[in-house]
């Protein structure tokens, strides 16, 4: 509270040091329009030199004062170009037309808490995506609909189940064992991103025992966003921009707008999608010709029986279980719009289902958003911002298993001619595995449903202490929260044949429950002085954040048929964890635009404290410096050349009780006592930091038809947290350091956006994104060693080395020994063999305006990066459906080949998208004169891939979220097509 009342006090200090002395005005009116004459409102009208300002109205029109011996007026709206147009002493009307931005080159980008600048003036390379880019082709996830569209960013699906599940790194691995996920902030809050274990391990058996795992195929909460809501996307890629947000900004930063209201009359949007989707890619099993071939692999010749009687001779079990074509549908209405009383809002709801591919998975999403503004006079401007959630998850279950239960488990093992379909409602038991597993059966009766309830609010004051001609100072506070309840339940029956032979105890039943609670108060003074030599922004904050945590799961096994309470199980396991972490931060930053504002200068730095250090109390450092200059003499055909360069430091909160040695409860003759973790608690623990410079240039040319930007960045973490063996005599296994630990990035990202052609008709803007990243552990203090998160180095796991990537790929390379006998080595030898990180990354996305129609293509590339494909492990043998190919891979694997490290390069066609904006006179008359435009689309996501590598999709990460080991293919759920015709209209 005493920072609040200091914060609170500076208004009246300043505005008593105030100027009061403000130069003679006048008012002067005009309008704003588009080239085509019609009026464009919510223009920014203001006077260079000064803070007078105001928008323009419904009809373009604005009224505001200027000097009397005249100024420059200078005009900005999003979507358009700004201009500056000079009036003299005598005018009193001026009319502007404005061009359009075509490529979005003047956006406003965020440059600290509570300021923005525009993107012409930036100093660092940040990306925005609108929300129509982002909803080209419906997205179940934002996530998924950023693929392709950020240079620098590695976007990664970890499977094809239903619902998200997703990764993003900017700007490559900034640590091994923090995290790696960028921060995200929508409207102000900062939101929770974690991917919670539900349990299905104690199904599976992935990872043995009973309780969750990484290898619970969870999804990260991001997906509860409802996509259609945003305005637009932000990314923040290294620290040097990140900086702004302290301790949590090292992985880079993703702010979220939602659609807010404007002036005018009131917009209704209405929207309607129905569609399906199909399995995209299939390992196919092997299919026998005959007996006697059945006979030379089984030796057998009751399973030569078998496929005598078979009546279907070559079963597809991938389309027989994931062959699911059910209805998609999403139904959207909105209402946005505002009232000459200074009230703005915006209101959406939107219902949507994904049906699975495989029958009881899917994604359900219901949402609520409210976004209001109100003018109180001149002085104060309110904003509350508010989002009800409502999200269904079931994914089913895939991934690696040790119970004989998980899909292609079954397959890999289960000969083509074997008919898993029941036969008067009895499912046959499958005599190929030892548990007798079904596939169908197990599709049927297993149940994954995962229910997440969620708030995301904010409110939010600006108050006008004073405004003059010359300098304004403006108080913002803003409150925000974060809350979700999760609640899953997992279940598998007794009468599942795999359920009495796993553990003796049939049936299981895991409930989770979780509460998460995000909260952050940020007060914020801006003072901002106007001079025509410059124009300077001085801004000062603190910010408070809370983040608590309760998860409870109960593992249940040995249940009667059709009960599913867990406290009808014979055994339960229960599981709690609490983590409660407080943040708080002061910031200072100033900005500095001058030279016709050709030349932006930023300093700024941020003091945050934590919960989770060693020294809670002490407050780390995290300073920014950037500089952007504007060339006044350019070269030929060229509208704008900037050059940037950009220093900052941030840091990575170290891992929730990293600095406490963990005490076990345990007992000792009917005592309850404890007992300290044989892991050693780190008292001095602080949190990663990474520094990193960018530099990188702009380029505007063919009068603002084309801009090519090109970053160079090189990104150092230090204090990498890392464990270390010790001593047995100490009483402990490993302890946490971090002295001495380092790891450096550094990487290019190139942007270019061409409107290649631009008439009344024909309209085609192009974006093709590039990203190279190379990462190296420049120092480490502990011997190499191989991270958890991977099954052997025989298939290929990560390694931490000095003077090596540090996601290089360690496996099997040959053999020291020759072989033996049969062919086989014995002694492996063991080495780097390519990295998990792609060697380029490239977006291609063009939009193709003719008349009334568009068409949209987004292409993704990734050149390079190993995937360890276990999955083919699992046929290799007799079963994969190319056994020559298969023999020939199982047979080098035995010489110590690296044959699971495969080459993952892929271009997926992410997006497209083809629509048909009816004839307004058709639309009136659909819709009886409502309707102000309606427009007809159909659309594909993953339509199609094209790739060398032979599993199912070389996007796939089996332990979720990691920061090293993303790519292990273990038997995971395949990939999906989707298709949508869409009906979009505005009323």
């Amino acid at each position: 509270m005493r920072h609040m009342r200091m914060l609170a006090a500076l208004p009246a200090v300043v505005a008593l040091c105030a100027a009061t002395a403000e130069a003679q005005q006048r008012r002067i009116t005009g309008r704003v329009t588009a080239p085509g004459g019609e009026p464009l409102q919510a223009a920014t009208v203001s006077v260079v030199g000064t803070t007078f300002g105001t928008y323009t109205a419904d009809d373009g029109s604005f009224s505001l004062l200027v000097p009397q011996a005249g100024g420059t007026l200078r005009v900005r709206r999003i979507g358009y170009r700004q201009v500056s147009v000079p009036v003299t002493a005598g005018q009193n009307e001026v009319t502007i037309t404005l061009e359009r931005d075509v490529l979005q080159l003047e956006t406003q980008v965020v440059t600290g808490q509570a300021t923005s600048v525009s993107s012409r003036n930036a100093a660092n390379a940040i990306t925005v995506v609108s929300g129509e880019n982002l909803n080209r082709a419906p997205a179940q996830v934002i996530d998924q609909a950023l693929q392709g569209k950020v240079a620098g960013a590695t976007i990664t699906q970890n499977s094809g189940a239903p619902g998200g599940g997703s990764q993003i790194q900017l700007r490559g691995v900034t640590s091994v064992n923090a995290s790696s996920s960028p921060l995200y902030v929508v409207d102000g809050v900062i939101v929770n991103n974690s991917a919670i274990q539900n349990g299905l391990n104690a199904i599976s058996g992935a990872s043995g025992g009973n309780f969750a795992s990484t290898q619970d195929q969870q999804v990260n909460r991001i997906a509860d966003l409802n996509p259609a809501d945003i305005e637009n996307v932000e990314v923040l890629k290294g620290a040097s921009a990140g900086a702004i947000y302290g301790s949590s900004g090292s992985n880079g930063v993703i702010i979220i707008t939602t659609k807010r209201g404007q002036a005018g009359k009131p917009v209704v949007g209405f929207t309607q999608r129905f569609g399906t989707q199909q399995i995209s890619n299939k390992l196919h099993s092997r299919c026998f010709g005959s007996g006697d071939e059945v006979y030379e692999v089984f030796e057998d010749s009751a399973i030569v029986d078998m496929y005598d009687a078979a009546a279907v001779k070559c079963h597809d079990y991938e389309e027989e279980l994931y062959g699911e074509k059910a209805l998609s549908y999403e139904t959207g209405l909105s209402l946005r719009g505002g009232t000459n009383q200074g009230t703005t809002y915006y209101l959406a709801a939107d219902t949507r289902h994904d049906a699975g591919i495989q029958v009881n998975t899917g994604y359900t999403k219901q949402s609520l958003r409210a976004n209001v503004g109100q003018t109180v006079g001149s002085k104060f401007l309110f904003r509350v911002n508010s989002e009800l959630l409502h999200t269904l998850t079931e994914r089913g279950l895939s991934g690696n298993d040790n119970n004989g239960v998980a899909p292609y488990t079954i397959i890999s093992s289960t000969p083509s001619f074997f008919d898993f379909r029941p036969v008067n409602g009895i499912y046959p038991v499958n005599p190929f595995l030892p548990v007798g597993s079904n596939l169908l059966q197990d599709a049927a009766l297993i149940r994954t449903p995962e229910n997440v309830y969620r708030l995301i609010g904010s409110a939010s004051m600006d108050y006008t202490v004073f405004a003059a001609e010359r300098q304004t100072l403006t108080f913002t506070l803003l409150g925000g929260i974060d809350s979700y309840s999760l609640q899953s339940k997992l279940y598998s029956p007794p009468e599942l044949y795999f359920e009495p032979e796993d553990d003796g105890l049939p049936g299981t039943v895991v409930n989770a429950q979780g509460n998460f609670v995000n909260a952050n108060v940020n007060a914020t003074l801006v003072h901002r002085y106007s001079t025509n030599p410059f124009t300077a922004t001085s801004s000062f904050g603190v910010r408070q954040v809370r983040r608590n945590q309760q998860t409870q799961t109960t593992t249940g096994r040995g249940l009667p048929g059709g009960i599913t309470d867990v406290s009808s199980a014979l055994q339960t396991f229960p599981n709690e964890i609490q983590q409660q972490n407080k943040d708080f931060s002061y910031f200072l930053q100033e900005e500095f635009l001058t030279l016709s504002e050709r030349l932006s200068l930023t300093a700024a730095v941020n003091a945050e404290r934590s919960s989770v250090n060693g020294d809670d109390k002490k407050f780390y450092g995290y300073p920014k410096f950037a500089a952007a200059y504007n060339m006044p003499y350019l070269p030929p055909y060229t509208d704008n050349l900037k050059f940037r360069v950009a220093y900052g430091r941030a840091g990575n909160l170290p891992p929730y009780g990293n600095r406490y040695t963990a005490l076990i409860t345990t007992t000792n003759d009917n005592i309850i006592g404890g007992r300290p973790s044989t892991i050693r608690g780190f008292a001095d623990i602080r949190p990663e930091t990474s520094t990193e410079i960018e530099g990188g240039f702009d380029w505007a040319f063919l009068n603002s038809r084309a801009q090519l930007s090109i970053t160079q960045y090189r990104k150092q973490v230090n204090d990498l947290i890392l464990p270390q063996a010790t001593a047995p005599s100490t009483g402990f296994a490993t302890r946490i350091i971090q002295s001495g630990n380092q790891l450096v990035n550094h990487g290019t990202e190139i942007t270019l956006q061409l409107n290649p052609v631009h008439t009344g008709l024909f309209n085609w803007i192009s974006n093709t994104t590039y990203t190279h990243q190379r990462g190296k552990i420049t120092q480490l203090a502990v011997p190499a060693f191989s991270p958890g998160g991977a099954f052997s180095t025989s298939y290929g796991t990560g390694r931490i080395e000095l003077g090596k990537s540090p996601t290089q790929v360690y496996v099997q390379v040959g053999c020291n020994i020759a072989l033996d006998s049969k062919g086989r080595c014995t002694n492996k030898k063991l080495g780097a063999y390519g990295d998990f990180q792609p060697d380029y990354q490239m977006g291609f996305s063009n939009d193709f305006d003719i008349g009334p129609v568009r068409l949209s293509s987004l292409l993704d590339w990734r050149k390079g990066g190993k995937v360890i494909n276990l999955t083919n492990n699992y046929f290799d043998g007799f079963l994969a459906a190319d056994t020559a190919e298969s023999n020939a891979r199982l047979k080098a694997f035995r010489t110590g080949q690296p044959v699971y490290a495969e080459n993952g390069t892929f271009v997926k066609l992410r997006e497209l998208a083809l629509s048909y904006g009816l004839p307004k006179a058709w639309s009136q008359s659909i819709s009886r004169g409502t309707a102000n435009d309606v427009r007809l689309e159909f659309s594909g996501r993953n339509l199609a891939t094209w790739t060398k590598y032979t599993g199912l999709d070389p996007e796939v990460s089996n332990f979720g979220n990691q920061n090293i080991r993303q790519n292990q293919d273990v038997t995971p759920f395949p990939p999906s097509r989707q298709y949508f015709f869409s009906i979009i209209s505005n009323f």
